[in-house]
């Protein structure tokens, strides 16, 4: 039994790498697919993303009262 549960998570969690492992590579191959706030959490996917999230802020903070 307990031998079984041990197998079951460890094929959860080789589920979870691979599935996130291949978000990872369509998110760098095709990131039409995916919205612009995506990429704000997945910064590695798309470094030239980092410099656009401070002036989107700025413009947000300029605009408020």
């Amino acid at each position: 039994m307990s031998k079984w549960f041990v197998n079951c998570v460890t094929d959860l969690l080789i589920v979870f790498a691979l599935a996130t492992l291949l978000l990872f590579y369509v998110a760098v191959t095709h990131p039409e697919f995916f919205p612009q706030r995506f990429f704000q959490y997945w910064v590695v996917a798309k470094p030239e993303s980092v410099s656009t999230v401070p002036a989107q802020i700025s413009v947000v903070t300029q605009v408020q009262p």
